[in-house]
């Protein structure tokens, strides 16, 4: 049965390992940078470069608004069926993205001491990162739409592996500054090799190229901010609140849960391509037989990490990061726990199905409604009952979130079904 299945989906398994490597490079790193942060940094500090951290993401998803994602898509469907247009999407929307970052550095830099006020040198030094992480994000989508996932995690690896060390050495002698250069070392190295290595690069810009990537980029980038009242936004409303040590705590868990999610993030945009060419010729059986498969598969992998995790991180956090060894710690792990099987289901789901089908509008509206109620409980909930309040109300958001998601999806994949000609005739055969 094994080698029956490999063989089904040998290119599957091979895509999937190479950008499981890839993924695990950059996010592992990552994480490897933030824990030598909480190492050496004191829990308020560190609280502090999570806070920043956020802030910088929100002005990111402005700089990227959803083109990296569109690349991914756009790049499959060129490389399927317009190869003229191929080689001109990383130029032409790379140009966008840099026009784009240098108007908001600009606003940053002009009112940025007014709104951050005693944090404002922070934000300034990271503005190089708003400039390197939507390219990095960018040039990424175009190795995936092509299917690129071998060259991609060789780079990612070499790349991931110097930044570390330079991390180190920076975050030990400066630290909450050097942990804030490692950031921006990090995706410089990954911007110049990425680009470096992309073959048949033209420098040719294209309009009608630039146009349809924008038209969708924009319905994924009103759900790139949606996600941020839907999810980060919490970080803020912490901070707002002087709860700083507790978004440390915050930031260790989700750092935690971020790796979890990678083999369903990395399965999901693997399937992504193949999605893709499936409701473009109108094979939704298909989809409806891989959409039951995976969502099993995820919800049971999802309840076993949770035991797993319940049981074993407070014994690795009381011998690696004492400091953090806390009620307050403990209290947000257990309430986010119950929320990790959906997740990784929404993760897969939104990476794998929703997007690459033509979608994205469903993830717009349901994260929007989401987001905003979000924020709103955030408020009510933080004054009744603290800090906690805030994962109460992730937990109850997030997860009817995602269920809703789910069965919007399916809807219209069923929609589609009826509506396809062949679809109802093999069914009636």
């Amino acid at each position: 049965m094994t080698e029956k299945l490999y063989e089904r989906d040998r290119e599957i398994v091979h895509n999937f390992v190479w950008r499981s490597l890839q993924v695990f490079s950059k996010s592992g790193v990552t994480f490897l940078i933030f824990f030598i942060s909480a190492k050496f940094l004191k829990p308020i500090e560190f609280g502090l470069l999570s806070y920043l951290l956020a802030v910088v993401g929100l002005l990111t998803i402005f700089c990227d608004f959803g083109l990296s994602i569109a690349v991914s898509k756009f790049v499959a469907e060129y490389k399927a069926g317009q190869s003229e247009k191929l080689n001109r999407v990383l130029f032409s929307v790379s140009t966008i993205a840099i026009t784009v970052s240098a108007l908001i550095t600009v606003v940053v830099i002009l009112f940025g001491n007014i709104i951050f006020k005693d944090n404002y040198r922070y934000i300034l030094y990271f503005l190089p990162y708003l400039f390197f992480m939507p390219l990095t994000s960018i040039v990424d989508g175009v190795y995936r739409g092509l299917k690129q996932f071998r060259r991609l995690a060789l780079v990612s690896s070499v790349v991931g592996i110097f930044s570390l060390a330079i991390s180190f050495i920076l975050i030990k002698q400066f630290f909450l500054v050097g942990a804030v250069f490692s950031q921006n070392i990090l995706y410089l190295l990954l911007v110049v090799f990425l680009y470096g290595f992309q073959k048949n690069l033209s420098f040719r810009f294209d309009k009608t190229v630039l146009v349809e990537v924008v038209k969708y980029a924009l319905v994924l980038g009103i759900s790139g901010v949606a996600y941020f009242l839907y999810s980060r936004v919490d970080i803020l409303i912490l901070k707002q609140f002087g709860f700083v040590v507790e978004i440390g705590y915050y930031e260790i868990i989700n750092k935690m849960f971020q790796l979890l999610l990678i083999p369903f993030i990395t399965l999901g945009q693997v399937i992504a391509p193949n999605t893709t060419e499936y409701i473009t010729v109108g094979n939704i059986t298909k989809i409806k037989a891989q959409l039951k498969e995976y969502a099993t598969r995820c919800v049971i992998v999802g309840l076993a990490l949770s035991v797993l995790l319940y049981f074993g991180l407070p014994i690795v956090l009381k011998n690696m990061l004492p400091e953090y060894y806390t009620v307050s710690f403990l209290m947000i792990m257990n309430i986010l726990l119950v929320l990790l099987p959906f997740k990784i289901w929404g993760s897969l789901l939104n990476h794998g199905f929703v997007t690459p089908s033509g979608f994205a509008k469903i993830l717009a509206i349901t994260t929007s409604i989401g987001g905003i109620i979000n924020v709103i409980f955030d408020y009510v909930f933080i004054n009744l009952f603290g800090f906690v309040g805030v994962f109460y109300t992730t937990l109850a958001i997030h997860s009817m979130n995602i269920l809703a998601i789910t069965i919007y999806f399916c809807t219209k994949v069923r929609t589609a079904e009826l509506s396809n000609p062949s679809e109802r005739a093999g069914r009636n055969d």
